[in-house]
């Protein structure tokens, strides 16, 4: 009877063994990622061998979800959230199976070592000042002369008059013919934001002004950020506002 039982446990060590080294994962994190906020991490798991994987619990950080059984590859989901902005380095996923007969918790610590930026959290806020006539927070010599043109939507032929910055140097090459860019009509009013536009200690500034740029983008503004000794003139578009947003996550302030 204990040889049997001991044959039981070996058995037991050996597939638990198995089902723990059987996979390998790759972490995906979403494009955009803010404090506070649940993000959405893509795990993409793949078994290394012909054999399937049983019930694997996956654990990052805080969060945890469970894989019943992987017959060859799976995405899934696990949501993981940051309490501050700046950079995080996810170091490790950590694995662990009762399987096969629930005698033991094994357990395996995978080295990921993904770095990640947290953006601010985007704390509501009053923006009806930025929008009403003459609150427009831009200065005059920032504005002139510049044409606040929306989001690019394709190539088209030169007409007389078009600005020769707007000319598209790749697509002339290639047709004989002058083609410059056509952009999408502007929306909204060019605006310029500040730190102390808005009240709050320097996170709750950081937090609302990230909500001012995500929700003026949206609207069509043109919108630009002045960042002590950064300055980013008002464009459109999820590149700029990106660019923003990463300027943010880092700011220390002097």
């Amino acid at each position: 009877m204990i040889s049997f039982l001991l044959s039981i446990m070996a058995l037991s060590g050996i597939l638990a063994f198995l089902n723990l080294n059987n996979i390998e994962f790759t972490i995906l994190p979403p494009d955009d990622i803010f404090a506070l906020k649940p993000a959405a991490f893509k795990i993409k798991a793949k078994n290394r061998y012909f054999f399937w994987t049983f019930i694997l619990r996956v654990k990052i950080l805080d969060s945890e979800i469970v894989i019943p059984y992987l017959k060859e590859k799976e995405t899934f989901i696990i949501n993981l959230t940051f309490p501050h902005r700046g950079r995080y380095i996810l170091k490790e996923v950590i694995i662990s199976s009762y399987f096969p007969f629930y005698f033991f918790r094994r357990t395996k610590r995978i080295p990921i070592n993904l770095e990640i930026t947290i953006f601010p959290y985007p704390l509501k806020c009053d923006l009806s000042h930025f929008l009403s006539e003459g609150k427009t927070k831009i200065d005059s010599n920032i504005s002139r002369g510049k044409s606040y043109e929306g989001e690019l939507v394709g190539v088209r032929g030169y007409t007389y008059g078009d600005p020769l910055k707007y000319i598209h140097w790749k697509a002339t090459a290639k047709t004989s013919l002058i083609k410059v860019k056509e952009f999408s009509p502007p929306v909204g009013t060019p605006i310029v934001l500040n730190l102390n536009d808005f009240s709050g200690n320097i996170e709750e500034k950081l937090s609302k002004t990230t909500y001012a740029l995500i929700e003026l983008i949206k609207r069509g503004n043109p919108v630009g950020l002045n960042l002590d000794k950064e300055f980013y003139p008002p464009e459109t578009g999820q590149a700029h506002l990106r660019r923003m947003l990463y300027a943010l996550a880092f700011y220390k302030s002097e």
